[in-house]
Order: structure tokens, then C-alpha cells, then sequence
């Protein structure tokens, strides 16, 4: 747990949360109930491991109607409201409450559980049994905002503003447009922390800054932990010709054209699976990838040229304007192919192409 969290919550509530198991928690309420209302309790929520079913499937099994699936439910959830113990209740209410605090009043759903927890994973059965704590019994404090185009489904109080959260998100996609580039989460927060809007608003914290990151689809990260607009090819990459682009980028170093393949396929852009032969024509039918050795290719924007390695030795011999020693040759050629010194030897020997004066150095022979 951060210091932060500390200052919020007592050493009582940190107590509390250290004990927390919300599975128990379940298992405890639902030990007030009849056996028919615990199942069908179960089976609407998910709880316990079941799964979860509509209406009309628990009045099927139970050969019942819909409404009267939905009356007992009711009436179980006003039982465990009037019977259960209201101070271990509102030991979670207030321990979800500073952790909400902490992070601008909202976090998203899978974040808020695993603070919960105090733990990285999370189980689908603990999961649902915070889930039908936090609203069912505590729906009076906490409110959740359902997943749209905007947003993943987050939890919030009602102090929270909305207003607000859309405000901080717009001027972080207005600062990330500045610098027109992907950014590394810590590179981002610290020109956030710069920003004028961020430093005129001294309750948003840094902290709250990447917790609405987590909220927002407006802008996300890449598996390269780069965070960008997400409809940027960069962040969210279309087409295979983006991730390999990507890969190459980051690399930064040439590759074979089976490596790509497999970073690709590591890197789980999403869920379509990258195929050697599908990355090799991508890369023969972009001319923004260069081929420079045994199907190995780098980006033309590294300096590396395109055709035979006479056209490659010709474009050096222009770009020097000077005769070259063969050893000039060989280094410069190095730097834009991966290929074998002999093989930049046998294409000097092309006498159709190249001279060489009486120092033995090497100059086009139509120059």
C-alpha cells in the first residue's frame, strides 16, 4: 500500500482491509437466507463460483416466472440488509471509500477489486462477490458507470464529477497532440505534472492522473508501454504492415523477417496471429523496408538503400563524390547491409561498373 493510502486510511481500516475476504464476506450473508434463495441469489450474481444466469433461466430450473425469480431476490437482498451486521458492512464501505478517494473518487473496476485485494491477480469468484457487495448492500454510496466507447466500467462516489474527469482527459490528449508522439508513462506524467492546467489544479494528483488513464479509451497504451491517442496505428495497430512497422521501430535493429513474426505474436497486439509468409509480403511490397541480408530487413528511414549491392556501392561512390579505398567501401557498405565482406568484394569486381586508379582505389567507371 502507498504512504498516500496510509495518510487516508486509519492503521483501524488498513487493519480491516488486511482481513478482507470478500469470498468469506459472501459466504457469511448468504448464511441468513433459505436454501432457495441462496441459489438463485448465487446464480444472478455469479457467486460462489456459479454462474451467472438471467431471470428466465433460474424461473426455468425452478419452474417459476421471471417476476417471481426477481420478488424472492428482492426479498433476500431486504433480509440480509435487515439482519446482516451493519458495522462489518460499513467497515467496507469505508475502506472502498479512502481507496476511492485516493484516486479522484472513480477507479476502474479491475483496479478497484485488486486495491481491495491488496493483491495483482484477481479471481472470477472474488470478483463477483465485491461486485454484489459494493451494489447491492453499499449501492447507496458507491455508483457503477457501465463500460461504453468512452470508457471501461468504473465504480465512483457521488462526490466524484464526471465533469471533471473528462476535463483532466481532454487536456491529456491536447498535451500528448503537442508532442505527436507516443510516451512512456513516466515521460507523460511528468510533462502532465508541467502542464498548466495540471498545475493550477493542486488536488489532482499524479496519482489521479494515471487512475483516469486506467478509466479512459480515448487514450491507452501499447505493449510497448508507450501511452498515445488510441486511435494512433502506433498504440492501436490495424493492420499487420503497423505492428511490423512497430517492432522494427522499437527494435531498433534489423531483423529476419521470422523474427517479426514471433515479437508480433509475443507482443499480443490483439488477437490475430502473425504468419511468416504473410510478414514476408508485407515487407517485399513496402518500399519503406529494406532487404540487407538473407531475408533480414531494417527501415529505409535508418539509412539503409534498396537494390543489388553494385547499385548500393554506386550510390556511396556519388554520395562521397570521391574515390574510395576498398576498405572505405566495405565499412560504408556495412552500414546500410547486412551481408558478408566477400560478397561486397565480388560486386567491386564488376569491371562494367568500377575503376580503380593507381592507389587501387575504386570510382564509377561512368562518372
Amino acid at each position: 500500500m502507498s504512504s498516500i493510502l496510509d495518510q487516508v486510511m486509519t492503521a483501524q481500516q488498513l487493519s480491516h482491509l488486511a482481513e478482507f475476504n470478500p469470498s468469506a464476506t459472501v459466504e457469511r450473508i448468504l448464511g441468513l437466507l433459505s436454501e432457495r434463495e441462496q441459489e438463485i441469489l448465487k446464480m444472478r450474481h455469479g457467486l460462489a463460483g456459479a454462474d451467472k444466469k438471467t431471470l428466465e433461466d433460474i424461473g426455468g430450473q425452478y419452474k417459476i416466472t421471471r417476476e417471481r425469480v426477481r420478488q424472492i431476490e428482492n426479498s433476500a437482498l431486504k433480509k440480509i440488509s435487515k439482519s446482516f451486521d451493519e458495522n462489518f458492512i460499513k467497515q467496507i464501505e469505508d475502506i472502498a471509500n479512502a481507496i476511492l478517494a485516493e484516486h479522484g473518487g472513480m477507479m476502474s473496476e479491475e483496479s478497484l477489486i485488486k486495491e481491495l485485494l491488496m493483491v495483482p491477480g484477481v479471481t472470477d469468484e472474488n470478483k463477483a462477490a465485491i461486485n454484489f457487495v459494493l451494489s447491492q448492500l453499499l449501492n447507496h454510496r458507491f455508483h457503477f458507470v457501465k463500460e461504453n466507447k468512452h470508457n471501461h466500467s468504473f465504480w465512483k462516489t457521488p462526490e466524484a464529477s464526471l465533469d471533471f474527469f473528462e476535463e483532466v482527459i481532454e487536456n491529456l490528449r491536447q498535451l500528448i497532440l503537442e508532442y505527436k508522439e507516443a510516451l512512456e508513462l513516466e515521460k507523460l506524467v511528468k510533462n502532465v505534472s508541467e502542464a498548466d492546467f495540471f498545475t493550477s489544479n493542486d488536488d489532482l494528483t499524479e496519482k489521479m492522473v494515471v487512475n483516469f488513464l486506467d478509466i479512459t479509451k480515448k487514450i491507452k497504451d501499447n505493449p510497448y508501454q508507450e501511452w498515445g491517442l488510441t486511435e494512433w496505428p502506433s498504440i492501436t495497430p490495424k493492420r499487420m504492415n503497423d505492428k511490423i512497422y512497430i517492432v522494427l521501430k522499437k527494435e531498433n535493429k534489423p531483423l529476419h523477417f521470422t523474427e517479426i513474426a514471433e515479437i508480433i505474436n509475443s507482443k499480443s497486439f490483439d488477437k490475430r496471429k502473425a504468419y511468416p509468409a504473410t510478414i514476408h509480403n508485407e515487407l517485399i511490397l513496402d518500399d519503406k523496408y529494406v532487404l540487407v541480408g538473407r531475408g533480414i530487413y531494417a527501415l529505409k528511414e535508418w539509412g539503409y538503400k534498396p537494390g543489388v549491392v553494385a547499385d548500393v556501392i554506386a550510390e556511396i561512390l556519388i554520395e562521397q563524390d570521391r574515390p574510395l579505398s576498398k576498405k572505405e567501401i566495405i565499412a560504408e557498405v556495412l552500414k546500410k547491409r547486412m551481408i558478408k565482406e566477400t560478397t561486397i568484394t565480388l560486386a567491386l569486381m564488376n569491371k562494367d561498373r568500377f575503376e580503380r586508379d593507381s592507389k587501387g582505389r575504386y570510382f564509377l567507371k561512368n562518372a
